[in-house]
């Protein structure tokens, strides 16, 4: 498949219209063959290795850790993210959505999540919904969603609650003490490759501005319960004849 050349895309519809048209019912091999040398790789890689090609080998995005959303002349920030099938014949998300990692030291003189950096890098998402099948090749995998997703107004009053739970736990002093049962829909999760418990590593821990103790290196999440709600939502308007395909999830509307 060729490689999209971003930069000729003028408007956020045209970017969706023309990835949905391109990417939705291929499988991960139509999209760049070389991901067949891959397939006998922990599956541990899957996801990040998903993202890495969808991002490289159509969007022509290399990997890369900037503050501002992916495509940036649209504000919009791509996120690939599996889904599995259920016994009962439905779809659901596989695993949370990991978002940017969170500056204790700054997010705290936040007083609403849309002064934010979730917010600034986040607002708008192409989310690329795939199936995660352990039945068969990484390459085999069959991209299922393709849609912009966009923290409306209803959407920032929604994940607002818990945003202010966490900047509350900061300004307590309390940011090594943050967990995800605290919050309904919006919370942080680990984002690094070091041991915590261990006083010598460097790269699991950064300061917080109101104790003297560390905190975990830790990144915005999205919660399995809620992405299940992106989807059903998005069904909802765009495909309600598809709503029996995915699971149900309370609080629709």
């Amino acid at each position: 498949m060729t490689k999209l050349n971003i930069l000729d895309i003028k408007t956020v519809q045209d970017l969706e219209e023309i990835a949905k048209r391109d990417l939705e019912g291929k499988t991960l091999e139509e999209i760049m063959s070389s991901i067949i040398d891959s397939d006998e790789e922990s599956r541990v890689l899957s996801k990040a290795g998903v993202g890495y090609l969808i991002e490289d080998g159509y969007f022509n995005i290399p990997k890369n850790s900037i503050a501002g959303a992916d495509i940036e002349h649209l504000g919009v920030e791509i996120k690939t993210s599996p889904i599995r099938l259920m016994k009962n014949g439905r779809f659901t998300v596989k695993e949370p959505l990991s978002l940017n990692i969170i500056n204790y030291s700054v997010e705290h003189k936040n007083n609403h999540i849309r002064e934010s950096s979730l917010y600034k890098k986040n607002q708008k998402i192409l989310f690329v919904w795939y199936v995660h099948d352990k039945e068969v090749p990484r390459s085999q995998y069959l991209i299922k969603y393709v849609f912009i997703w966009e923290m409306t107004d209803d959407i920032l009053d929604e994940l607002n609650d818990d945003y202010m739970k966490i900047i509350q736990s900061i300004k307590n002093g309390e940011a090594h003490e943050i967990h995800q049962h605290q919050h309904k829909y919006l919370t942080l999760c680990p984002k690094h490759n070091g041991k915590f418990k261990d006083p010598s590593c460097g790269k699991s821990k950064t300061p917080q501005p109101f104790s003297d103790k560390p905190a975990e290196v830790r990144a915005f999440r999205l919660k399995n319960s809620y992405m299940n709600l992106v989807i059903q939502r998005y069904l909802l308007k765009e495909h309600p004849d598809k709503l029996n395909e995915f699971t149900k999830v309370r609080n629709q509307e």
